[in-house]
């Protein structure tokens, strides 16, 4: 049976009105009541935004909405915020939206049960993040990728300064020819990235030589060094967009002879945990998925505590940094 004010008073044990007025936000303030009706709200499945008391027991409720992939990163991310929020006290939950049609729909449609968002969708335009603040003026709302323009409080890592590293760490290592494994353009974080890497290259005085376009599956890795292999190149620097699609070139890569390291240096970005593991063990740019998760739920609870200040404007860059291992390195 389908939770309302009848069912939820009864099992409260207080009346209509007073359920009513707590579940619409309008009780002056915590209480023992509000404790009671609002755990008897949650225990009957009230499928609506429970609203948020100073000092109740019950949480307040988060949702990390992406474009869930099959990809390592994907699942680090979910740890991250799955533990970050019990740490801090938070109802947490995640939502793919991938195969929907009207996203701005989906976000909103999430939002009747739900305190908080946190989006993860870097495919996103900038109509589309226009659409979803135009339905949900007001909700608490935080970005993790970057966009063009910032609608939302947002809160993300330093793709232009990690392929910069990437390039940095190729060329210290000897190189003079390179060449890049992009993501999908669609994706901002990913034309960051590759800026990054061709700005520092021309500084230096050098051009990329091979270029592929990949979509962070481990697969396109494979497919890029099927291509690289038409080039004739014998000695270069590859930054990868990610560590998946430079596991999946350097697997082919060692399969059709080449020398890694010493014949082809490889970086790869995220710092996912294959990478540590895999032989050889990759080079990679590390982004701190901890501190991307425990940055946004801070930035939310700020939302619930203050609902009338403005945080559209906030923008939050968090560093990256070269773990350097043994792929990048260079033999004559």
């Amino acid at each position: 049976m389908k939770p309302n004010l009848s069912i939820i008073a009864k099992e409260s044990g207080y009346s209509v009105p007073t359920v009513s007025r707590v579940l619409s936000g309008k009780a002056k303030g915590w209480s023992k009541s509000v404790d009671i009706i609002l755990k008897a709200a949650k225990k009957m499945g009230y499928n609506y935004v429970i609203p948020l008391y100073p000092n109740s027991i019950v949480l307040p409720k988060v949702v990390l909405i992406t474009e869930h992939y099959a990809e390592e990163f994907y699942s680090c991310l979910y740890e991250s915020c799955d533990r970050l929020a019990s740490e801090k006290n938070l109802d947490f939950n995640f939502l793919s939206i991938r195969y929907t049609q009207d996203i701005s729909r989906a976000v909103k449609h999430a939002s009747y049960t739900t305190n908080g968002i946190i989006l993860m969708i870097p495919s996103l335009n900038v109509d589309s993040y226009k659409a979803i603040r135009s339905s949900l003026p007001d909700f608490p709302i935080v970005n993790m990728a970057p966009s063009e323009d910032i609608l939302f409080p947002t809160v993300t890592h330093d793709s232009y300064h990690g392929g910069s590293l990437a390039a940095q760490c190729l060329m210290e290592s000897g190189f003079t020819s390179f060449g890049i494994i992009n993501g999908p353009i669609i994706k901002l974080e990913a034309n960051l990235r590759r800026s990054g890497f061709v700005d520092e290259l021309r500084k230096n005085g050098h051009e990329i030589k091979w270029e592929y376009s990949g979509n962070y599956s481990f697969e396109a890795g494979e497919k890029a060094c099927f291509d690289f292999g038409q080039t004739g190149i014998e000695k270069i620097g590859i930054f990868s967009a990610n560590d998946q699609m430079a596991l999946g070139f350097i697997h082919t890569a060692l399969e059709k002879g080449y020398k890694i390291p010493g014949d082809i240096g490889v970086v790869g970005y995220d710092n996912m945990p294959y990478g540590k593991i895999y032989y050889p063990r990759l080079t990679t740019v590390n982004t701190d998925l901890d501190q991307l998760c425990n940055t946004a739920f801070d930035i939310i609870i700020s939302l619930f505590n203050k609902p009338n200040e403005r945080h559209d404007t906030i923008k939050t860059v968090l560093p990256v940094q070269l773990k350097k291992r043994a792929t990048h390195l260079y033999e004559t």
